[in-house]
Formats: structure tokens, sequence, C-alpha cells
């Protein structure tokens, strides 16, 4: 392999040596020899491949690390609040290569990553990268549209207004009410379906709909014959106790009557 190298370093060398002027080899007006000559013929010929190298050289940077600033970023997308912090998993491609977080670079978040806004991301080369990427994602109001709000239990008709409280998830986060969310109702007094209105306030936006059942409630005489048969027990109870006690009395005192 190294006589390989040798051959070509010497290709390369006569090439160079058949390029440049026989001029260059006489002494010039100025005096110099022609080893100066040929040698500054030599530099002007190697001048772009030099170049070349200093472009590197920068790329690298000071250290000899490389420059990440051309890299790829992937993992950065907009996401929807749902009062977590956020911290998307990051990756890098430079040239086709993947580098890996906390080995080539480090990831550091700015500012509030948990409400609504723009985060700003700093990613920055580690090992043999060095440079830096400014860059960041949004962070979305959260769309009430895609909430689920739990089911509802049937209500009993009591002539009020029935406000049951809902459950009302988002992206696996459960959502506070007058924090995340207020609620209305409709056609909640009388039997038959009444409907929930959630909608949206501080961080959320949007709205959610769901229904419950109301239920027709006892009439005034069935509630009244309702609450006698409820107390019927206690009452019945302790008269058939007497009743049953009155009677073992009076049997006693028959059998202990002397017979004329």
């Amino acid at each position: 392999m190294q006589k390989g190298h040798a051959l070509v370093a010497l290709a390369v060398a006569a090439a160079l040596f058949m390029g440049v002027p026989h001029s260059a080899f006489a002494a010039d007006t100025q005096g110099r020899s022609g080893i100066d000559g040929a040698a500054e013929a030599l530099r002007n010929e190697l001048s772009p491949m030099l170049l070349t190298y200093e472009n590197l050289q920068k790329k690298r940077g000071v250290t000899g690390s490389i420059d990440i600033s051309n890299a790829r970023v992937q993992g950065l997308q907009d996401v929807m609040y749902d009062g977590s912090p956020v911290e998307p998993t990051i990756t890098l491609k430079l040239e086709n290569k993947a580098l890996r977080e906390g080995k080539d670079f480090d990831v550091a978040f700015e500012g509030d990553n948990i409400n609504p806004g723009t985060v700003s991301v700093t990613i920055t080369g580690k090992g043999a990268y060095g440079g830096t990427i400014e860059t960041g994602f949004t962070i979305l109001p959260g769309d009430l549209a895609y909430a689920t709000v739990d089911v509802i239990a049937d209500q009993t008709e009591t002539g009020e207004p029935l406000c049951p409280a809902p459950t009302v998830e988002l992206e696996g986060k459960i959502l506070v009410e007058d924090v995340d969310y207020t609620v209305s109702y409709e056609d909640n007094v009388e039997e038959g379906t009444a409907m929930l209105i959630v909608a949206g306030i501080g961080n959320c936006t949007g709205q959610q709909h769901a229904t419950f059942e109301i239920l027709e409630g006892p009439e005034e005489g069935q509630e009244q014959q309702s609450d006698l048969m409820a107390a019927l027990p206690f009452v019945v109870g302790p008269a058939a106790v007497a009743a049953v006690a009155l009677v073992i009395v009076m049997i006693t005192l028959f059998r202990r009557k002397p017979a004329k």
C-alpha cells in the first residue's frame, strides 16, 4: 500500500514538473534561481488544493471538530398543549450520518415549554462535533374538539336544573374546570335528553359536547305513597312485635288459671 502511494506521489510530481514552464528553471531578471521559479510555479499549481484544505479546516473549526450547522434537524414539530412539559426527542443527520444526542450533540430548551407559545431550541455539538444550531417549535392551544367527555350517568327529574360535573380529558391529560374550560347546559330541567357544552378558556380553545338523560321523577301522590311504604317497616315492625308479645302473655295466663 505504501509503495502504491509513493508511485502516485511520483506521478503527480512528474505531471506538475511537465506543466511548469522551462523558463522557470532559468534565472529571471531579478536574479532568482530556476529552483525559486519552479517552487513558485508549483505553489500556483497547488493553490486550489490548498484553498480546499483551508476551507475544510474552517469547516472543522479551530479544534478540528466537524461543524453541525448544516445538519438536518429531525423530530421538531408543532404540538398541542396538554398541560405537560414538551421536550421532543431530536436527531441530526449530517451527510447521511445520524448523530446521537448526548454523544454528538446536546439540546437545550429555552423559555416556557408548557403553555402555548414558541419554544427556542439550541443544539450544540460535542465530542467530534462543534458549532450550534438555533431552531424552535410552537405549542398550540389545546383544541377541545379533540377532547373526550366521560359518560354522564342518568339523572332523575327534580324540577330544578340538573348540572352534573363532567370529566374532560385531552391528549391523556385531565383538564380543570374554570381553568381550561367552562360548562353550560341546555334542556337540563325536564325529562328527556339534556346537553352539556364544554368551552375552552385559558390555554384551550374550541368546544366539546355531551348528553345525559333525565328520567321522569315520581308524581306527588306516588311520592307520598313511596314515603309511606318506606316508613312502613319502621311502623309495622314494632306493632307486630308488641302483638306477638301480648299473645304470649295471654297464653301463659290461660295455662296458669286453675280448673274448677
